[in-house]
């Protein structure tokens, strides 16, 4: 009998193939981020659509920085293309990935291509399946017309009157010089050969020799590089985060340890054949108005709001543009160099860092507000993952065990980027800030007598704003407000002045120069009624980088005024570093007498490990001339590189005349991760020898400190009549229609008797932890008490293994799982099926239940220990399916929600519903229509939208799946719903016209203002009632 062939069997890929994959794995990545930039910034365009299969939105940082990337290319060829001369063109596009450069170029702009051929250039791999697209997609065969296709070896893959894709690994020169001479022909060409984060991918011996080969291709080369640098060494926070994100990706950047600095990139060019060469950061990219005129850059905050700033700077003062060419050019000098160190008067003032508790303390735009000489508040601000309305209290050793005043309480609504004025006899005045970028408030709060609350409105909401403290009488104390934006997006210039009695007033400027109108600007008190300003940014995205002093006077007729003059020109005069006095984000401190500015970034971007912490000396201020001592650097030493702060973000305090406190602060670091400065940094002057360390207080010794207001606490604690709370009906459900119509009731109904496959059998805890292996980990929320309260946060995230967690729950232990993402938890819902794959198969979904599947937005699993799920809405109507142990759920009609206590935009009640986890008993809640569920295992509960509900397990642990679904066709929030509790559009919309109508009134005595205001809340009550 006659053998059978054996079956051929893949070879295993080489390290080379391995390498290659991962390096294309990247490129994958980054044309989802383009994709997105397409989306949201050429609406109508889809030249990345047949590469992105499923798009994503991503942040308006990951935006911004693509989108400024790409531009820098193209800007940069569009030059090229346009100078004038007769010579064939040639855009070679290194590693050009999927990028669709040359389809956009002869689509929009065609005038300047017409002498010009565009040459992709990628490994054989990738560059067979991108001519294979582009022979199927119309958009990319409407503008190459004929195409003529070539099979491999041929380096050349496809070639167009105006395009060539070449398929071959830059390594190759020799294909790569076959492919090239058959492309270019006999006669002289022009050249510019582009690379976007390409040649760094590769071996620095590899990428130096194509850097050296290039110029042998003719007399007339240009270079176009783009990829990653050293501003400030590897040990610069961001750059960290950055080369350990690469790392994981096994995609490593290798050029970069050899030429970490712009002077080193250039010296490589010009050391290799190139007799020119220069490199910018792409900050200094952002600043040129030769790349981007300031019409543009303004219009970009028209396509989606903004106000990642720092962060922007940050991943842009890390990557460079550089310009090559094999002939004389005279490159502009566009980035100098930060002035040398050793030749600058240091001051004699100390850093030390102390690590903080794992994972406490973070937030980032908060506010300081006062308590004691021994402790400090740090208020509000962007935590992890949410806008904080909590208050982290550090104290001066270990004697303070909670605060001597009354922290913000937790009814102040979630704010960043607002301000804390610190007033005498322990008063403090919140203004403003913000929620998201185009939802800046309003509302202000003084801290009297030793209580919160809600005073004067600013006349116009604002955020990221600057305020000091002003007393223009011996007993008269004033907040000076300057600047900020607004949540329509627009930077304000008006000054403003708040006393407790008459509120706000606008100040009339009397000034010989226009200020530039500014957010994120500095602003220091010297004296009672004068200071400075500096730092901050113009509409147009541009750090001003002038001085200016103030003082607020009062004319014999009673009016207040302010008096500005300018410095400027007398600080650049006397100090090399004028340009990094003006930074955006800085904090301020006054040490020793003298003014401290601390981090931020300049109009250069980054601020070098030297130069961060500047010194400003106030009595030489005062001089009529000022000398070179006036500006000091700081030269601090930290213990190791991870206890270097990133000092965006942060705040600093006085803590007494000679010493001051850093705490809090990090960023995003563009796609690499988030990196949060977890110590406390102590500033202080020489003479203290001996300085007691500051500590952040447990929070369980803190929790009793945030109280929340008043109102909170108006209901008194009795459990509700049995005869008020409604049962959920039961019900089977067979037939799509069905549920359908259970939908269109909009009434909550359970469904038993569903088959929810072998979950509700095969789920113990042995099962799961065995299913999900010994290495699995999850985030869970650990609690302080029986109930779970989002609004005062008294839970922290905890990240351990699956199986610890399910062993823990099953002891008593006070614990919650609700799923997110495994790859992209800030981005992206969860989804059982792809976060849990080892168990979906043992979940499904009834068939009469199609709908939910077909609309699906996200499928989190619950598992939950004795602890109560805090009272909120969700937004999207949802299915919770009941797979182990038993659960309580109370449910509250939309109706209810104005009885229930949310605060303003907030999705999450204050209230308590449940009185303890051992009995379930449902607490009384006047004017208000409990429901009640009973879950057991195999019971589908249906949620509709906006229905409040809080859960407490019976008996054990709980295991549940919960299903999202779309059931409106239009009007969700735009952009990302992780967890399916945005608010509707509609709503956003509204508060801000809520917002605007409150402001009309401004100018009404407030007894008036209030009659007009309350009829208009009947109007609007009746309307919602109809």
């Amino acid at each position: 009998m006659a053998q059978k062939p054996k079956q051929a069997t893949a070879s295993m890929p080489t390290k080379q193939e391995k390498e290659a994959g991962l390096v294309m794995e990247t490129n994958n990545s980054s044309i989802v981020s383009k994709r997105s930039v397409e989306l949201q910034y050429y609406p109508g365009e889809e030249f990345f659509r047949p590469f992105v299969k499923r798009p994503q939105r991503r942040a308006p940082l990951i935006n911004r920085g693509y989108w400024l990337r790409m531009h820098a290319i193209a800007q940069t060829v569009r030059k090229f293309l346009e100078e004038p001369h007769e010579r064939p063109k040639f855009i070679l596009n290194l590693g050009c990935g999927y990028d669709p450069l040359p389809f956009q170029f002869l689509a929009r702009e065609k005038a300047i291509c017409q002498n010009a051929t565009f040459v992709d250039i990628d490994y054989e791999k990738l560059m067979g399946i991108k001519t294979t697209l582009i022979q199927k997609t119309d958009v990319f065969k409407d503008v190459l017309g004929k195409m003529d296709i070539y099979p491999e070896p041929n380096p050349v893959l496809l070639r167009a009157s105006h395009y060539v894709a070449v398929g071959c690994d830059l390594k190759n020169l020799k294909k790569l010089g076959e492919g090239l001479n058959e492309i270019f022909g006999s006669s002289p060409v022009s050249i510019l050969c582009t690379a976007e984060v390409s040649l760094t991918y590769m071996d620095i011996e590899s990428a130096d020799a194509l850097v050296s080969w290039l110029p042998t291709l003719g007399q007339d080369i240009q270079f176009c590089l783009l990829e990653q640098f050293f501003p400030d060494g590897p040990n610069h926070p961001f750059a960290y985060t950055m080369m350990k994100h690469f790392h994981k990706l096994q995609a490593p950047l290798h050029s970069i340890h050899k030429y970490p600095t712009l002077q080193m990139q250039e010296e490589r060019f010009t050391s290799k054949g190139w007799l020119s060469a220069s490199a910018m950061s792409l900050w200094n990219v952002w600043n040129d108005d030769s790349f981007l005129s300031k019409s543009q850059r303004t219009g970009l905050d028209d396509i989606e709001p903004f106000d990642e700033w720092e962060e922007f700077s940050l991943f842009a003062s890390h990557y460079f543009l550089l310009s090559a060419s094999t002939f004389a050019r005279d490159y502009r000098n566009k980035n100098p160099e930060a002035p040398c160190s050793n030749g600058l008067p240091k001051s004699s003032l100390v850093l030390s860092a102390k690590p903080l508790p794992t994972q406490k303390g973070r937030r980032r735009f908060a506010a300081i507000v006062s308590d004691s000489d021994g402790s400090l508040g740090i208020h509000g601000g962007l935590g992890s993952q949410y806008r904080l309305s909590s208050t982290d209290l550090y104290v001066r050793g270990e004697k303070v065990t909670k605060s001597v005043r009354t922290l913000p309480p937790q009814n102040i609504p979630p704010r960043m980027c607002h301000t804390i004025t610190n007033l005498k006899d322990g008063r403090s005045l919140i203004v403003g800030g913000r929620a998201s970028p185009a939802a800046s408030l309003s509302d202000c709060w003084i801290r009297q007598d030793n209580v919160w609350k809600e005073t004067y409105p600013l006349p116009v909401p604002r955020f990221r704003h600057c305020a000091t403290h002003v007393q223009l009488q011996e007993d008269a104390e004033h907040v000076l407000v300057y600047g900020g934006k607004s949540n329509k997006g627009e930077t304000l210039g008006d000054w403003l002045l708040w006393d407790v009695q008459q509120g706000w007033q606008t100040l009339e400027v009397v000034s010989e120069a226009d200020i530039p109108t500014r957010f994120g600007a500095s602003i220091v008190s010297i004296g009672s009624s004068s200071g400075y300003l500096f730092g901050g940014m113009t509409q147009d995205g541009i750090i001003q980088t002038d001085f200016w002093k103030w003082t607020v006077k009062v004319r014999e007729s009673g009016t207040k005024i302010i008096q500005l003059i300018e410095h400027t020109s007398k600080l650049r005069d006397a100090t090399t570093l004028s340009d990094y006095i003006g930074r955006f984000g800085a904090s301020v401190s006054v040490i020793s007498d003298s003014l401290i500015i601390i981090g931020g970034i300049s109009v250069r971007g980054i601020l070098t490990h030297e130069l961060e912490i500047l010194h400003l000396n106030i009595a030489e201020l005062a001089q009529e001339k000022w000398n070179s001592l006036t500006v000091e650097i700081v030269h601090y030493v930290t213990d190791s590189s991870m206890s270097r702060p990133l000092l965006v973000g942060h705040v600093s305090s006085n803590v007494s005349p000679s010493e001051a406190l850093v705490a809090t602060g990090g960023a995003v670091c563009f796609s690499f991760g988030t990196y949060w400065n977890d110590f406390i940094w102590h500033l202080r002057d020489i003479s203290v020898r001996t300085p007691v360390e500051w500590n952040l207080l447990p929070e369980n010794e803190k929790a009793c400190l945030n109280k929340p207001a008043p109102l909170a606490n108006k209901i008194r604690k009795r459990l509700a009549n049995p005869g008020t709370i409604t049962a959920i009906p039961r019900r089977t459900v067979e037939t799509q229609t069905e549920f359908e119509e259970i939908m269109a009731h909009s009434q909550p109904v359970i469904i038993a008797g569903a088959n929810l496959g072998r979950c509700t059998e095969y789920w113990t805890k042995d099962y799961l932890a065995q299913a999900m292996g010994v290495d699995r980990q999850v985030i869970v929320h650990e609690a302080r008490s029986d109930h779970m309260n989002f609004q005062t946060k008294n839970f922290s995230y905890k990240t351990k293994k699956f199986s610890t967690f399910l062993e823990e729950i099953h002891q008593g232990s006070r614990q919650y799982l609700r799923s997110i993402s495994v790859n992209q938890p800030t981005k992206k819902a969860t989804n059982l099926a792809e976060d849990f794959p080892e168990i979906k198969d043992d979940f499904q979904l009834p068939a009469p239940l199609s709908f939910v599947q077909e609309h699906a937005h996200s499928s989190p699993l619950r598992i939950s220990g004795p602890v109560t799920m805090w009272l909120h809405y969700d937004v999207m109507g949802n299915v919770y399916c009941q797979i182990q142990g038993q659960k309580k759920l109370v449910l509250y009609p939309p109706s209810d929600v104005q009885h229930l206590q949310l605060p303003a935009g907030a999705s999450s009640s204050t209230l308590e519903v449940f009185d303890s986890v051992a009995d379930g008993n449902i607490l009384y809640i006047p004017r208000t229509s409990p429901h009640e569920a009973i879950m057991k295992p195999g019971d589908i509960l249906f949620i509709p939208p906006l229905w409040l509900h809080a859960a407490s397990p019976i008996g054990g642990v709980s295991i549940a799946v919960n299903m999202f679904f779309r059931n409106l066709v239009t009007g969700y929030a735009t952009g990302r719903d992780v967890y399916a509790n945005r608010d509707l559009q509609a709503y956003e919309k509204g508060r801000n016209e809520v917002d605007k109508i409150a402001q009309s009134f401004k100018a009404l005595p407030p007894d008036m203002a209030q009659f007009y205001l309350l009829r208009l809340a009947d109007e609007l009550r009746a309307k919602a009632q109809r």
